[in-house]
Parts: C-alpha cells; structure tokens; sequence
C-alpha cells in the first residue's frame, strides 16, 4: 500500500503541474494540509517536505511555503534554426595540431602530462563563411598517424563514428551561448566581421559512457546566422 503522505504528495503534486498555483503563490500550509486530508502533522509535513526536496516548493522562515518559480514542472528545448540550405555548406579544415595547453587539458579531464588534438574549420554558406570550429579532441578519438590531407578532418563526427565506432551524435553534451564582441583579428578576418559587429561563442562538451569527455569544442557563429528556437512542453 502506497504510504499516506506520498498519496498526499502526488495529489498536490498534480495540483501544482495543472497551475492550481502560480510560481510564487503561497502554498497550503501544514495546518491547511491536515485539515484537507485528515492527517496527523507528520504526515502532513513528510508531504511538503518530500515536494521541497523535490524542488516544486521552498520556505520562507516566518512566511509559509511557497511553489517554486524554477520547477513548476516543464521541459525545455533549445535548438538553432538553420537559416540556409544545409546542402550548399562547405567546410575547410585549417589545421590539426597535437598540443597541450594546461586550461584545455582541464577542459577535457585529462592529466598534466597528457596532449590532445585541436582541429580548427571554417564553415562556409555559397563561399561566405559563418563559422568557426575549434574542437579539441583527446588523443583516444584520433587515430594516428594522422591522415596528410586534412579534408579528412572535415567532419569529425564522421571521422570518429568510422575510426572507432562512436557515434558524437547520440552522446549527452553540455552546451552555453553567449555573444560576444571579440578583439580577436584572426577570428575577425575569417569570419569577415568588423571590430563592431557581434559573434556568437559557443562553447560545448560531449560525454562518453563512463562521463569522460569526449570532445571540447569552442565555436564562433557570425550573427547573421545564429538564431533559436525555444520550446517549452508541461509534463
């Protein structure tokens, strides 16, 4: 049999997710609880704090309790809309470069001592370009020795998925956002971007099975180019 308070619990739960109360609303309190249900303050209170814990409620020491303005349940989608044909992208790989730089190192997991890839592409629409990755890779996802024409490097998710049979893909990442008005003239030059025009900085990790880092990569998106969409579900 299921226990009392957590019967409780998934009826307020319920009341919550179908916007009885509004993200800040005062929420019942111990005593409003035990009269509803008929319960001993136990109870009524192993409920609240089960849906606090659960970051639907907080407290205010004094005020009462309160639905939470950052978990009245929702799921959200970001995903870029591509504002050209895919089919007319070219990418050209600028170098590929085995180093060790400490801050990346850290990025990626690895040791002091360690060394990754870094591969840098710029992305081009109808010979304009409009971005720019710089991945950086450890060396378990580079086979070596390493191919002499760098076009080989023009997708890595390829190049990794046929190497070692992993598909970037599918892997669970972590990615910001943010824009940015870069000093930078190598990135200025290749982007064809003006001292006061803004670049989009996209900075992402994917993780393997085992939550090691599978990649790190910082990109720069002219901002002609970038634009999100943002969709938000209830559950």
């Amino acid at each position: 049999m299921i226990p009392k308070y957590e019967q409780i619990k998934q009826d307020l739960l319920v009341e919550i997710k179908k916007h009885k109360f509004i993200p800040g609303d005062k929420f019942y309190s111990e005593a409003d609880i035990k009269q509803k249900y008929s319960v001993s303050s136990i109870t009524a209170v192993k409920a609240l704090n089960e849906l606090t814990t659960a970051g639907y409620l907080y407290r205010i020491q004094g005020k009462g309790t309160f639905v939470s303005k950052s978990k009245v349940s929702q799921s959200v989608k970001f995903s870029d809309i591509e504002l050209h044909s895919l089919d007319k992208e070219k990418v050209k790989v600028l170098a590929i470069e085995e180093e060790n730089h400490p801050t990346i190192l850290k990025e990626l997991g690895l040791p002091a001592n360690a060394s990754y890839y870094k591969i840098k592409r710029v992305r081009f629409f109808e010979d304009v370009p409009f971005l720019l990755h710089i991945t950086h890779l450890p060396k378990k996802l580079v086979k070596e020795p390493l191919a002499k024409d760098l076009s080989t490097y023009a997708s890595i998710y390829e190049r990794v998925r046929k190497d070692f049979d992993i598909d970037l893909f599918s892997l669970s990442s972590v990615e910001t956002d943010e824009i940015i008005f870069s000093d930078d003239s190598e990135l200025l030059n290749l982007l064809q971007l003006s001292f006061r025009e803004p670049v989009v900085k996209q900075v992402k990790h994917s993780y393997l099975a085992d939550q090691s880092v599978a990649e790190y990569i910082v990109s720069y998106k002219h901002w002609k180019y970038f634009k999100t969409k943002i969709e938000v579900e209830a559950e």
